[in-house]
Formats: C-alpha cells, sequence, structure tokens
C-alpha cells in the first residue's frame, strides 16, 4: 500500500524535487500544498510521470483556517515534510520589521502551523521532517529573521521530537547548505549587491567555502529527507541531518 505523505512548499525547489523522489522510489501519494497553483499543477503531473499520484491544494501557512480546512478532506497521513518558505535580507538598521514578522511567521510559525493542523491525520510510525537550513547553524550578516527562523525550526524538531515519540511519531529536521533554486539565486543577488561583488564572483567565493566546492541540486536534499520519512528510520529522533557538503561538522 503506497504511502500518503504532505509536503508544503511543494510548487518548486526542495518541497517539489521531495515529491518526484518520493514518487520514482515509492510510488507515494503526494499532498502538494503551495501558493502557486500552476506550479502545484506542475509538480502533481511530474509525480504522475514518475509512477506516484498526487492531489493538490492552495493553501498558504499562516493561514490556519485554511490548513485545518484542508485537513478535514484528507486520507491519514504517513509523512510530513514542512518544506514551505521564504528568505530575504532584514538588515537591523533598515525598514525591515514588517518583512522580519512575515519571515519568521512562514518559516517558523508556518511549520508549527502546519504540523498542528495535519497531525490528528498522522498515527503509530508517521514521520515528520522540518527543512531548516545552515543558517540555522550560523549566522549571516543582514539576515536576522531567516537565521533567526531557521534556528528556532531546529529547536522545534528537537521539542516536537520528544513531544510526540511516545505516539510513535518520529521528528527530525534538516539544514541544507546551498541548493540551486529560485531562493538560492535571490540570495546571491541580494549579498552579491550588497557586498559589491558580481554575482558570478559572490557565487564562486560561496562554492569555495563549501568542502564539496559546489552548490547541491534540490534532488540531492530530497535523498536525505527521504530517508528521515522511511520507516526503517527508528533511531534518528530529534536530530538535524546536515545536508550541506560538510560546511557544519557538528
Amino acid at each position: 500500500m503506497a504511502r500518503t505523505i504532505l509536503i508544503t512548499g511543494g510548487s518548486r525547489g526542495i518541497g517539489r524535487a521531495c515529491a518526484l523522489h518520493l514518487a520514482r522510489t515509492e510510488a507515494a501519494h503526494l499532498v502538494l500544498l503551495g501558493r502557486d497553483a500552476a506550479g502545484l499543477a506542475a509538480t502533481a503531473e511530474a509525480v504522475h510521470q514518475a509512477g506516484g499520484t498526487a492531489e493538490t491544494h492552495g493553501a498558504d501557512v499562516t493561514d490556519r483556517a485554511r490548513l485545518a480546512e484542508v485537513a478535514r478532506a484528507l486520507p491519514p497521513l504517513h509523512g510530513l515534510v514542512a518544506a514551505a518558505g521564504i528568505s530575504g535580507m532584514t538588515p537591523v538598521d533598515g525598514d525591515s520589521d514588517a518583512f522580519f514578522d512575515q519571515i519568521l511567521a512562514a518559516d517558523l510559525t508556518g511549520p508549527w502551523n502546519t504540523v498542528r493542523a495535519f497531525l490528528p491525520r498522522m498515527g503509530h510510525g508517521g514521520r515528520i521532517v522540518l527543512v531548516s537550513s545552515v543558517l540555522g547553524r550560523f549566522g549571516v550578516p543582514g539576515y536576522g529573521a531567516y537565521c533567526a527562523a531557521k534556528h528556532g525550526l531546529i529547536g522545534l524538531a528537537k521539542a516536537l521530537a520528544l513531544e510526540l515519540i511516545d505516539r510513535g511519531i518520529v521528528v527530525n529536521a534538516v539544514a541544507p547548505g546551498w541548493v540551486d533554486t529560485d531562493m538560492a539565486q535571490t540570495g546571491i543577488r541580494q549579498i552579491a549587491a550588497a557586498t559589491g561583488q558580481t554575482e558570478a564572483a559572490f557565487r564562486a567565493q560561496a562554492e569555495a567555502a563549501v568542502p564539496v566546492k559546489r552548490f547541491f541540486q534540490p534532488e540531492e536534499i530530497a535523498h536525505g529527507v527521504a530517508w528521515l520519512l522511511n520507516p526503517a528510520n527508528t533511531m534518528q529522533v530529534g536530530q538535524c541531518l546536515n545536508l550541506d557538503g560538510g560546511v557544519v561538522q557538528v
């Protein structure tokens, strides 16, 4: 029997890659959530072509009422991947208050809302993965909101893991490094502009700082997420799996 796994941010990037990986490797049924209806439809079509099945639901992870509405319509869930999020610079000396609040709402409160809404659909043996970042391991100037949210997400995973393990639900997080996504390209443009470099020069600098000397494809991150979702993973509980090519070694 195919597992049913819900993925937020399923229209692009890591969320989309996770959906396609699970479709290819286990013919899973994917419940895809996001704000981009066309992107979700494209992911669903790709899931079908890869051997899985999919349903899509337009939802913003900051909208608790909408998440609850979607949850009521779903079959039992075997897994959940909280991959939706936004990024951007919030310099402390800038006009950043509104954007700071927006990032925390999407990247930290959003996963909390997601787990709260869909936990009643998940029974013993369920698996939850929260997608953090290497910026949840260290700080970057000008990215206070994003760093705070991603640090907080790791803490949330640890707390939820201990709270839910007696129900047979395993919770973990992943911390990807530089991944070739639209979000990463935006970050490259912003940091390059803030530091007076070309985008190519900053990317080269960023790649040089990674021990394996390159950025990653979303599909590579999906492999790590899939392991944490696997029922065979019974011992990795409340951990954050670094998927960064050796940048963080703790």
